[in-house]
């Protein structure tokens, strides 16, 4: 039920259109030319009380009340007047609120019809369009949503409101390809827009595209753009093509030559090539610009054991473990060259030499261990039982000295010795 001061307010209103403002017309003016002076502003008196009406009525949230009020408004011509102190734009605050109203009481046909009237004198006002193409959603028209929000962007089509809007709408109705051309329009404007570059992955993914020709299509717009260059390359990469990525990498080197994630894009991408050489240029190039990255050291000395160039190995797994702070993964690369050295020069009969170079091997590995790297346990595990040095050993051999270094030419760059056991 309405408060008594309520209706009260509301009957003082139609007491004071009646008879205080008696000469005020009661039907809808279609030229204020038609009006005397006086007849103007008696009439605009009346539109000015009932616009306060209305508004107090919105603000209690007495949506049958606005719907009155405004209505009666309508019909003795306050959305044809400049009179309650708008700018001129009286029409579109009664049409705007009106079409709310309705909306709030649940009459979205009412509502479409208000913005529909409004639009006829105000085509061009952004906040009945947005009005109307929101209500003509609800209603499931889309045809009719469409025809609003193709208006509303004609007045600006750099306006990311409406495009981020028209975006969704036809997502929401699976209407992908015109979805495409709303989201390029956005990134013209925005091309940082990761929302948008990443709808757009999505509507090609729904259409049984290839994702990736967004990446593409972003870092040819502009192949200076590092960052895009550096995503279009690693999704690449995930992908598997790999002679994509060289030439990505390549081209982005031109633009930044010390980028160490582009390099490391092209090492890897290289090595999955089986370019070893390829690949170790362009680890080698990123120590050059970050010498403690010692992941990227781990990297090199794997690749040198793969070359059996064990020495040059044994530089880079150094330079791990001084990087690292001897952390066991470092540690664990270190003791994996001299375990590779010893699998590579022994034959089927280990000699004295080989076991050392062997132990040298479990050295590391159980400091990695200790490291907390537990895959090196294995390791240990199994050199132990297998393949390090025994007092048997030591006993026999002719290795004289406390601390014995490994012998023969496939062992001359190892500087480290193996302490004898009794």
């Amino acid at each position: 039920m309405k408060k008594e001061g309520e209706i009260k307010l509301k009957n003082l209103g139609i007491i004071l259109g009646l008879f205080i403002i008696a000469c005020a017309p009661t039907s809808q003016v279609d030229d204020d030319k038609a009006l005397t002076g006086k007849e103007l502003e008696e009439r605009n008196n009346e539109c000015k009380l009932y616009n306060s009406f209305a508004a107090g009525n919105m603000q209690n949230r007495d949506y049958k009340s606005t719907v009155e009020n405004y209505t009666y408004m309508l019909d003795i011509g306050c959305d044809k007047c400049q009179c309650l102190g708008y700018d001129g734009e009286d029409a579109e605050y009664i049409y705007s609120y009106f079409g709310r109203a309705y909306i709030e009481l649940g009459k979205l046909d009412s509502a479409s019809y208000i913005f529909k009237k409004g639009l006829k004198y105000l085509k061009d006002d952004e906040v009945l369009l947005e009005n109307a193409q929101w209500v003509a959603g609800k209603l499931k028209n889309l045809d009719e949503q469409i025809y609003y929000l193709d208006q509303w962007l004609a007045l600006d089509e750099s306006n990311l409101k409406v495009l981020n809007e028209f975006a969704r709408v036809y997502k929401e109705n699976k209407m992908f390809e015109e979805q495409i051309d709303i989201l390029d329009m956005i990134l013209t404007i925005d091309p940082g827009n990761k929302s948008a570059n990443g709808e757009k992955k999505f509507a090609f993914r729904t259409l049984g595209k290839d994702e990736l020709d967004v990446d593409k299509e972003r870092w040819n717009s502009d192949q200076s753009n590092i960052q895009y260059g550096k995503e279009y390359a690693k999704r690449l990469l995930n992908k598997g093509r790999n002679e994509e990525v060289v030439e990505v990498c390549n081209t982005l080197l031109i633009y930044d030559k010390y980028d160490t994630q582009i390099l490391k894009y092209l090492g890897d991408a290289h090595l999955n090539l089986y370019n070893e050489d390829f690949a170790l240029a362009a680890y080698e190039s990123i120590s050059n610009i970050d010498k403690t990255d010692y992941i990227n050291a781990i990297e090199i000395a794997k690749l040198y054991i793969d070359k059996e160039e064990y020495q040059i190995a044994l530089k880079w797994a150094e330079k791990a473990v001084q990087f690292s702070g001897s952390k066991g993964i470092a540690l664990n690369q270190r003791a994996e060259v001299y375990f590779s050295a010893a699998e590579s020069c022994s034959s089927e009969s280990l000699t004295f030499s080989d076991k050392l170079v062997f132990e040298i091997a479990w050295e590391d590995y159980v400091a990695a261990a200790h490291s907390g790297y537990i895959r090196a346990r294995a390791r240990v595990d199994f050199l132990q039982e297998n393949n390090i040095t025994t007092s048997g050993d030591w006993f026999m051999t002719s290795e004289k000295g406390n601390e014995v270094t490994p012998q023969g030419e496939c062992y001359s760059w190892i500087k480290r010795s193996i302490k004898r056991k009794e």
